[in-house]
């Protein structure tokens, strides 16, 4: 089975994602097998992901933000629909970040789904510091 890169690692990546995006390759597929603890997380602590511009359009990566595909649905429909389709029976994957606050790993699209519906909490699993190296590959594959 291939591994699933969740973000490529470009130069041209957005300074506001310094320090959210993992500065190293990693796998999808290793994340959501670990048996990370669960708890629940507000949806106020999380909602800063919402203004960073995690997503692709027309694409290339780390062109939108979530709050832009809500504003204008429309105008992103790729996005939007994974959004609506995202399942909030699975948590959040996150890590402790810059500054002690939870960061999303993978499910953006299920914070920005909860949001619209007016959930005050999700789900999240949190993968501790030294887990990462974990979910860690090597560049090349």
């Amino acid at each position: 089975m291939a591994q699933r890169l969740p973000f490529p690692l470009l130069a041209e990546r957005p300074s506001t994602l310094e320090g959210v995006i993992l500065d190293f390759h990693w796998d999808l597929d290793r994340l959501h097998a670990l048996p990370l603890p669960e708890r629940e997380a507000s949806i106020a602590t999380l909602r800063w992901h919402l203004e960073l511009p995690f997503w692709t359009a027309g694409g290339l990566p780390f062109q939108v933000s979530p709050a832009e595909v809500a504003a204008e649905p429309a105008k992103h429909p790729h996005q939007w629909k994974r959004t609506m389709d995202a399942d909030l029976r699975y948590p959040l994957d996150t890590y402790v970040g810059t500054a002690g606050r939870l960061t999303i790993l993978d499910g953006v699209h299920r914070l920005l789904k909860a949001t619209i519906e007016g959930h005050p909490t999700v789900r999240v699993r949190v993968l501790s510091p030294d887990a990462l190296n974990a979910i860690a590959v090597a560049a090349d594959g």
